[in-house]
């Protein structure tokens, strides 16, 4: 039977720094070894070999004309990074790269992104920082190939649209972070590919009904929140792996878990929990390794 501990702060900083990370959606997007070119005027002269472009730190580049232009001919680009570059609106030409697999962009206060994002026939991975949004823009529905999305520190209140199920055949993974969601749309649980969703410090006061309906969802990370009610319809979650609640307010978790057959973490730190009370989760979940 495997027991529930508190893992010590030094330990855990080891394991973080010793493990072997996956590598990122930026490795995978472009042939392994590709060169990562940051200066577009280069980038134009060789444009037949440039599959990935990181114009992060490269300031307000727009306002070369001909930079524009040099954009237009990377076709065979397939990883795009941008970062602190003063934009609020996605310059159009950056649509008319076809072979784009993934697009981040960090300190770019976008408020929207255009319609026509779906250009991006082949975009399987978006990783937005310091955004803008009042709601996720509703464009990001149509990129027919989108995998995994997510969203950090965005400035405002987000609202999650509704028509999201459009992304039910292509979306696995849904990230937001540090950014308070005003509430999730009701076909919200319609992603059925969906196996990861972090909503980590989205300021839900309780657990997201719309959620439990995510039957085939293997990990769930709520953390940072401050949910104080587990609902019982919890042990329908069966596709459940790895759940994580970690910082919120629980004083009580439902017997009901116990159906949660799968899962294998429950990670439970940071909640106020009675120890006794972890003594007999255990007992429901003998095959879990619960953190507390």
């Amino acid at each position: 039977m495997k027991k529930y501990y508190a893992a010590p702060v030094a330990f855990l900083s080891v394991v973080s720094v010793h493990a072997q990370q996956p590598p990122s959606n930026w490795d995978v997007s472009a042939p392994q070894g590709s060169m990562v070119y940051t200066d577009l005027k280069t980038a134009e002269k060789e444009a037949a070999n440039v599959y990935r472009l990181d114009l992060s730190g490269a300031g307000d580049f727009r306002k070369d004309k001909k930079n524009m232009e040099r954009v237009a001919s990377l076709s065979n680009l397939m990883a795009l990074r941008l970062g602190n570059n003063s934009m609020t609106q996605l310059p159009p030409v950056f649509l008319q790269l076809p072979s784009l697999v993934y697009f981040g962009s960090s300190g770019n206060a976008f408020t929207t992104f255009p319609d026509s994002i779906g250009m991006w026939s082949n975009l399987k991975y978006m990783e937005l920082g310091n955004t803008a949004f009042d709601s996720l823009p509703v464009a990001i529905y149509g990129l027919p190939k989108l995998q995994e999305l997510s969203v950090n520190r965005n400035a405002d209140t987000l609202l999650i649209p509704y028509g999201i199920s459009s992304m039910a055949y292509s979306l696995q993974e849904f990230k937001i972070y540090n950014t308070i969601i005003d509430s999730l749309p009701a076909d919200f649980s319609s992603l059925d590919k969906l196996k990861k969703l972090v909503l980590y410090k989205a300021g839900f006061k309780i657990f997201p009904r719309e959620i439990l309906g995510m039957h085939g969802l293997n990990e769930l990370y709520l953390d940072s929140n401050n949910i104080s009610v587990l609902p019982r319809a919890i042990g329908e979650m069966k596709g459940l792996t790895y759940l994580s609640l970690r910082g919120n307010r629980l004083t009580h978790i439902p017997s009901t878990i116990c159906f949660l057959q799968n899962l294998s973490v429950l990670d439970l730190r940071g909640n106020p929990l009675d120890p006794y009370e972890v003594t007999c989760l255990q007992a429901l979940l003998p095959s879990c390794e619960i953190l507390f």
